[in-house]
């Protein structure tokens, strides 16, 4: 079926290795001059073409399409009669030519074909499904940052309210008693074990044993009595211990509003 003169208006649509044409029905062909040359075969194109495409069989009009080239270099610009083959064709010769590049080539269609195919309903679910798990993935990560602001914020409003409201009332010693008395009372214990509680985190933080400090300088000064508040003056560490009370407070006061949000 000849294509007569200058009527194959090919529009290329795609060269990443072999190019490949649409013509003006919007059918998707290749022109078997140029796959011959990608094939790197030594058989002369003429005979190739007879030997590939004529003696197998395939069909002018269906296969494969014939017109006439306006120019060519070899002839030096006269017509010359051309072939393109549809997709399938083409797809058929480069795997019959049995070498690695053929089947590159043919591999090339398949791919070119595979971006064209519309997805199917099973592949929209898939895509549908994928989409879904990353928002929810996003969420959870969104909630769990939520969290963490949520707790440095109620820490910011715990030291507002309770630290810098109340407990800067009077001298230090009087400021380190009452934190250690509302910790007791926010942690539902006995205000010898809030303070028992303030040793060890005292002896944690600095590394030391306060309870035995005390006992040597009370030794050593000869003293009958000496409160932790009044030796932790005498030593200047009031500062130190009201930064420990103040995180003891701090971590108390912030379980206690997460039980109230779970509940």
């Amino acid at each position: 079926m000849m294509l007569g003169g200058w009527l194959m208006n090919l529009k290329m649509i795609v060269n990443d290795f072999l190019a490949i044409y649409e013509t003006e029905t919007g059918e998707r062909v290749v022109n078997a001059q140029e796959l011959h040359e990608m094939l790197f075969t030594s058989t002369h194109y003429n005979d190739w073409f007879h030997r590939n495409i004529i003696s197998i069989g395939f069909i002018e009009g269906r296969d494969f399409y014939s017109f006439l080239s306006k120019t060519n270099e070899i002839n030096d610009g006269k017509s010359s009669q051309q072939y393109i083959l549809t997709l399938d064709t083409a797809k058929h010769v480069a795997m019959i030519q049995r070498n690695e590049m053929g089947m590159k080539i043919r591999q090339y269609f398949i791919d070119f074909e595979k971006k064209l195919t519309p997805m199917s309903i099973e592949d929209l679910i898939i895509m549908q499904a994928k989409s879904v798990k990353e928002v929810k993935e996003r969420q959870s990560l969104l909630e769990q940052q939520n969290k963490v602001l949520l707790e440095k914020q109620m820490t910011l409003q715990h030291r507002v309210d309770h630290i810098d409201k109340i407990d800067t009332i009077g001298d230090l010693q009087q400021r380190l008693n009452k934190m250690i008395q509302k910790y007791a009372v926010q942690n539902g214990v006995s205000f010898p074990q809030g303070w028992k509680d303030f040793r060890n985190a005292f002896n944690t933080a600095f590394r030391t044993n306060l309870q035995r400090r005390v006992e040597n300088y009370k030794l050593k000064h000869r003293l009958k009595q000496l409160s932790m508040p009044q030796y932790l003056s005498l030593v200047n560490r009031l500062e130190d211990a009201i930064r420990v009370a103040d995180k003891m407070l701090n971590s108390a006061n912030t379980k206690l509003r997460y039980k109230k949000l779970e509940h």
